[in-house]
């Protein structure tokens, strides 16, 4: 898995220095949260698309009790991979 610091290091090896690399890091992830917190989804076509899906309440079991509890219904984030996504990932090479 690659850490936040291992990616800034790609990333400014592509022509950014190391600090520019991480604060636009830290403003993408900002402006992601920002969008999704307020019921946006982004889009990156060929990436992906960011959403929020809202779980319902339902009953569950602890396991380590057995006894049945309530989940209460909650936002949750989602991440939906783009076709030009899955097809890298699967072919093993990016196209330029």
């Amino acid at each position: 898995m690659i850490q936040r610091e291992e990616f800034i290091t790609r990333l400014s090896a592509k022509g950014y220095t190391k600090r520019d690399a991480g604060v636009i890091i830290d403003d993408f992830i900002r402006t992601l949260e920002e969008a999704l917190v307020g019921g946006e989804s982004v889009m990156f076509r060929g990436f992906g698309t960011f959403e929020v899906r809202e779980r319902a309440a339902r009953e569950s079991m602890s396991p380590t009790t057995g006894e049945k509890v309530k989940v209460p219904a909650y936002r949750a984030p989602y991440f939906s991979a783009g076709k030009l996504l899955k097809r890298e990932v699967k072919e093993g090479f990016i196209r330029e």
